[in-house]
């Protein structure tokens, strides 16, 4: 049977699917930017591949119908697999993962071996400078050396929560596809994703807190950090960014936001927004022909649902009639 050829209804989503172990080695090798080699049984090979593609990072859903073993060079992605179904197996490392387990490929210096046995397994793919730059704590510094001391999360705990931020970004992607590219979504979702894999997986990444992020986290950082916000709220704008306006690190960011204002950056920023897309519903005439969903995606919200509720907390109506008058 040939290779169903990828088509692009949705352009963030792709899907493939062949009974032919060439068609799918060709297709994976061009997939992961990776030269894998295929073998087994090929009277019994099914395969099948859905890709949702932000563009800094992508989800995968794989599912080989076979016992498959293949070889790929050193992978430029950090990748994190869950398998649903069947058992995948690092030969290089004797490290075997089942139903249910989480798996991580860091490694940009090693190829991989590996043995999939009628494996069904969704993959989350990062950049490995997204992950890094989750790390940071000083704007003009190096970025942190990126280094997981194992494979697998530490407890169950970080494992759930990992889920639950993966859960969270493929039900909005999926929702959401016409708005998924925007910058103010796409941008948070990386560092979303980045930042809980850095919680989730023991790594070097992450250091300590420094004496001078508490003495720096001054009430004149905070006004600094504010002003940007406020100047800057329509922009894809990060933790990094933020620090750098107020000539402290993250973390004395973090820290005087807390101190002074009993919230987070994140948290102010997104109030900020919220206020803003308030503003542009009041600021509507009828016949604009702009839509609550616009308004939302122009402001970081891609499901609607959650705009909603933000919105109906913050301002004691729905947005819809806000907009209506």
């Amino acid at each position: 049977m040939p290779a169903t050829n990828p088509h692009r209804p949705d352009p963030h989503r792709v899907e493939f699917a062949t009974t032919d172990p060439d068609s799918a080695q060709r297709y994976l090798t061009a997939a992961y930017d990776a030269t894998m080699a295929i073998s087994g049984d090929h009277r019994a090979y099914r395969f099948r591949h859905v890709r949702f593609d932000s563009g800094p990072f992508h989800l995968d859903t794989l599912d080989h119908r076979a016992t498959t073993e293949y070889r790929c060079g050193p992978v430029s992605t950090v990748v994190v697999g869950r398998v649903h179904r069947g058992v995948r197996t690092d030969l290089d490392l004797d490290e075997r993962f089942g139903p249910g387990d989480l798996g991580l490929h860091a490694h940009a210096d090693r190829p991989y071996h590996v043995r999939q046995e009628s494996v069904l397994e969704s993959v989350v793919a990062l950049p490995p400078e997204a992950v890094a730059e989750a790390a940071c704590n000083h704007p003009d510094g190096p970025l942190p050396p990126l280094r997981f001391t194992a494979l697998r999360p530490a407890h169950p705990a970080d494992a759930r929560r990992w889920l639950r931020v993966v859960d969270y970004v493929s039900e909005t992607m999926r929702a959401a596809p016409d708005f998924i590219t925007h910058p103010l979504l796409v941008g948070p979702f990386t560092r979303l994703l980045a930042a809980a894999l850095l919680t989730a997986f023991p790594n070097t990444c992450l250091a300590e807190p420094h004496h001078h992020d508490r003495t720096d986290a001054t009430p004149a950082a905070l006004t600094r950090a504010v002003a940007y916000i406020d100047a800057n709220a329509d922009l894809d704008i990060t933790a990094v960014d933020i620090a750098r306006a107020a000539h402290v690190s993250v973390r004395a960011v973090q820290l005087a936001f807390r101190r002074h204002l009993d919230t987070t950056p994140t948290s102010y920023l997104r109030r900020v927004r919220l206020e803003r897309a308030h503003q542009q519903l009041l600021d509507l005439k009828p016949g604009d022909g702009i839509t609550v969903a616009e308004i939302a995606a122009r402001w970081g919200y891609a499901d609607r649902s959650r705009f909603a509720a933000a919105y109906r907390t913050a301002f004691g109506r729905s947005p819809g009639r806000t907009l209506r008058g």
